[in-house]
């Protein structure tokens, strides 16, 4: 298994173990990923969920090159190829932390590299550890990068900065991605782990729907959904937390002046 997974109380911790091999993406891997999420959004009381690379060298550093090389097709091939057609387990996994329906704390215990800054730039947080890398190394390659990835680095980091480093294949070192809103902190290594708890704990604690809601409307937002879909989404789960139990309990502890416990329902 190439996925380790265990559910602490209402987080849900997920590491790549493949650490001798940078925790670098594979098929399998990436399946094995899709279908730990899918099973965990069943899990009652989830409410938010860390994913961290094995080790300390890498949190990942992308696509396999060796499996990337018998995936290309040959260059005599006249046949457009899109990313779904030629990589199904990388768009299954994409489609899996899309659905997730709790918020995705990337905890970079090292470097993120290619599909490893596509993995983290798809989680709704990240923390990293001082001297990791972030890097996109595409053009460098000869390979463009998936349209999913390029929108979620705008939306991460702003057109101008994914612009450089998509095309520069540049690094992102961790205090410009402090700076860029890449990163919600960066700590020491020995930290990291208690760092990543810490915000978890905070958005765990918030009233479930509510975030599931939030989470997906920001989600959309980054998509660029047509607004009438945006406001057909914000009406649901307005819809859904205005009849809420979590809704009178926050009220209610907010005039009684006492931490709320929600039930997401």
């Amino acid at each position: 298994m190439s996925i380790r997974s265990e559910i602490d109380g209402a987080i849900l911790r997920l590491v790549m173990d493949k650490p001798a091999r940078g925790n670098a993406l594979c098929p399998s891997m990436m399946l094995e990923l899709a279908a730990t999420l899918r099973r965990a959004a069943s899990e009652s009381g989830v409410r938010v969920a860390i994913l961290r690379g094995a080790g300390s060298k890498a949190f990942c550093t992308g696509y396999d090159l060796a499996e990337l090389r018998m995936a290309a097709p040959d260059s005599s091939e006249s046949t457009p190829t899109d990313w779904s057609s030629q990589f199904p387990e990388l768009t299954e996994m994409l489609a899996a932390m899309e659905e997730f329906p709790f918020p995705l704390i990337a905890a970079l215990n090292g470097h993120a590299i290619g599909g490893g800054a596509l993995l983290a730039s798809f989680c709704d947080m990240r923390v990293a550890c001082s001297g990791v890398r972030f890097q996109i190394p595409a053009s460098r390659l000869g390979v463009l990068y998936p349209l999913e990835g390029i929108r979620r680095l705008i939306a991460v980091v702003g057109a101008a900065r994914a612009t450089t480093t998509l095309l520069c294949a540049s690094n992102i070192d961790p205090q410009a991605g402090l700076a860029w809103g890449l990163y919600e902190s960066v700590v020491d290594a020995a930290v990291l782990d208690s760092a990543a708890d810490e915000l978890a704990m905070e958005v765990a604690s918030k009233a479930p729907l509510a975030v599931a809601g939030l989470r997906s409307i920001l989600r959309g937002l980054a998509l660029g959904l047509p607004e009438a879909e945006l406001r057909a989404l914000h009406h649901e789960w307005t819809s859904r937390c205005l009849g809420s139990r979590d809704l009178a309990e926050g009220l209610s502890a907010a005039l009684e002046r006492r931490p709320p416990v929600f039930e997401g329902r």
